[in-house]
Formats: structure tokens, sequence, C-alpha cells
């Protein structure tokens, strides 16, 4: 099975029904930081209301690529003569791959357009609300290209995945992942300072194998303090 998958040549792309994807407005107030309590009933009416919008609109995509690759040191070293600077924690946390799935996802370019005519009206807290709902759909889109692997690796396990930014793998790294997928996966563009467009999307890599670490996650190890995500 491992062969067989790892032999792809070209990228899967997926566009999911908007109803496949986990974005719930229970998963968007603890976004917002709303754990236990309730949020006022300012935030549930707003969200309620532009959640109703957005599904209705938006077309989320997602995308992967296997690679045959090793680790050296801090580097992801994968045919065609890629190399990924991840860094030592996401370099340790990827031991064990026998490949490496290159990916991206996004909410996409409706979804970038509803928002940029919304940021026109000058409401901050619905820029605010609607800011967190295309975070939640990027990162449900990038749940359901991990599900759709899931399916390409029966047997196999696969860690969490982790992009660049995080964890001690620079920015730049964004570079090198859209070269390995192709120009402008799922419509998305790269800015010479490595920002995508739509900006609710990720790319980044997972690590494939019968004896990688399918439950750890970089917070762990990161010493990063303003990180967001230890919020959580």
């Amino acid at each position: 099975m491992v062969g067989q998958f790892s032999g792809l040549t070209d990228a899967i792309t997926y566009t999911p029904d908007f109803s496949l994807l986990s974005v719930t407005v229970k998963k968007i107030y603890a976004e917002m930081g709303y754990r236990r309590q309730q949020p006022e009933e300012q935030i549930v009416e707003i969200t309620e209301s532009l959640l109703k919008e957005v599904r209705n609109i938006t077309v989320p995509s997602c995308v992967f690529k296997s690679y045959n690759g090793s680790i050296a040191g801090e580097t992801v070293c994968l045919e065609e003569g890629a190399r990924l600077q991840v860094g030592a924690i996401l370099s340790s946390l990827l031991q064990g791959s026998e490949f490496f799935v290159i990916f991206a996802a996004t909410a996409g370019i409706s979804f970038q357009n509803y928002q940029d005519e919304l940021k026109k009206e000058g409401d901050m807290l619905k820029r605010y609300v609607v800011d967190t709902i295309g975070s939640r759909i990027a990162e449900a889109t990038g749940d359901y290209m991990e599900k759709m692997l899931e399916k390409k690796i029966t047997g196999l396990k696969h860690t969490h995945r982790f992009s660049p930014g995080y964890c001690g793998w620079h920015l730049s790294g964004q570079q090198e992942i859209f070269r390995l997928l192709g120009e402008k996966p799922c419509g998305i563009n790269l800015s010479d300072v490595y920002l995508m467009t739509p900006i609710k999307s990720i790319s980044g890599i997972i690590g494939v194998g019968g004896n990688v670490k399918d439950n750890i996650y970089g917070c762990r190890y990161c010493e990063l303090e303003t990180c967001y995500k230890r919020k959580k």
C-alpha cells in the first residue's frame, strides 16, 4: 500500500460541499475564546447570520501530493531535489515517516471577495466574526483533506499537519511547498513575502508511515510564548 500511494505523481484535488465541513457556531465560538460561557446575544445573532450567508457562497478546496523522502537533521529531503528546512521540533515529530504529503487548503476566492466587501461596511465586530469564520473554514477544509488522505493510506498512520510559520519552520518554506504542488494550487497565490491569497488558506506537510507519532502536536515542544495556538 505504501508503494502504491507514494508512487502517485499527480496532485489530488477536492472541492467538498460546505455541508461536509465541520463549521459550526459552537466551534466558531471556541475560536473566539468562548469555552464554557455563552457568547453575548449580539455575537450570537451576528455569527448565525454571517455563517448562513457564508454557507451559500463559499467554495472550499484542498489538494495534496505525496513524495518519497527522508529526514536529515532539521531538513526534510524530498525527491526532485526539494529541501524543506522545517527545524528541530518538526523534524523530530516527522521521524518514522516512510513518505511525505505536501498539502494546501483554502476557504476559496468567493469567501475572500465576501470578506473584502464586508470590510467596506466598517463594522469591526462583523469583520472580526467573519475573520474567525474564515479561519474555521480553512482548518475544517484541512480536516477534510486529512480524511481523504486516510482513505489512500489504509493501515498506515499520519502525523498532524504542520505549516510554515510555526514551531521554528520559517514562513519562506511556503515557496518550496508551492513549487511542489504546482502553480496556484486550488487557486491560491503566493506573494513575494510568502503570504497566501485567499488569506484564509493553509499549507504544509504531513508525514505518513507505520511508525509515525500520530497523536503529538508541536505545541508540546514549542517554546514560542506568543503563538495563538497556546490558547487551546
